[in-house]
């Protein structure tokens, strides 16, 4: 680790100093980071380039004329980017879903734009996260979850891995995408 030293001037400083008490940063150094971080996946994303984690939000009253169906065929048509759909009942009429993407970055853009377009689609986003480029077939589970975790999910999580459904009671719907386990 190296270590930097910067000098900014007062307003700029309390400033982000506020940001840090706001974002409950245990210090500078780690704010800092993240801003770095945070610019340079900004960067890497607006390239289009590289692989990238995506999670595309959206609202939708479900009433609206074969809205639902018209989402399901993008997924459908694009099925070795959609990762997984989380379907969530706000209301008697309106729904929010959330589907994850995974793939060429200037490929799961293009995705996003086209179910964002599409009318009577509200409140649409995209959160892009690069990603090192390697195969699916190579991913391995490297990181902390806390436990150890096998893709065999014989842990509970609070849905079913086996049946794609979620748990009883936790009020939500869920949809896999085709050829995902």
């Amino acid at each position: 680790m190296q270590r930097l030293t910067i000098s900014v001037d007062d307003d700029l400083a309390e400033a982000f100093e506020r940001l840090i008490r706001q974002r409950s940063y245990r210090n500078r150094s780690e704010a800092f980071r993240d801003l770095v971080r945070k610019e340079l996946a900004q960067i890497e994303n607006a390239s289009g380039e590289g692989e990238c984690v995506a999670v595309l939000s959206y609202c939708f009253n479900h009433h609206a004329r074969q809205l639902s169906s018209r989402m399901v065929r993008h997924q459908h048509s694009h099925s070795s980017l959609v990762v997984s759909t989380m379907h969530v009942h706000i209301t008697q009429d309106d729904c929010a879903e959330a589907v994850v993407l995974r793939g060429p970055t200037a490929e799961v853009k293009a995705l996003a734009d086209e179910m964002i377009a599409e009318t009577g689609i509200e409140h649409g986003g995209i959160n892009l996260i690069p990603t090192p480029q390697r195969s699916r077939a190579d991913h391995e589970h490297d990181h902390d979850h806390g436990h150890d975790h096998e893709h065999g999910h014989d842990h509970d999580h609070g849905h079913d891995h086996g049946s794609g459904r979620p748990a009883p009671g936790s009020g939500m719907t869920a949809r896999r995408a085709p050829g995902r386990s």
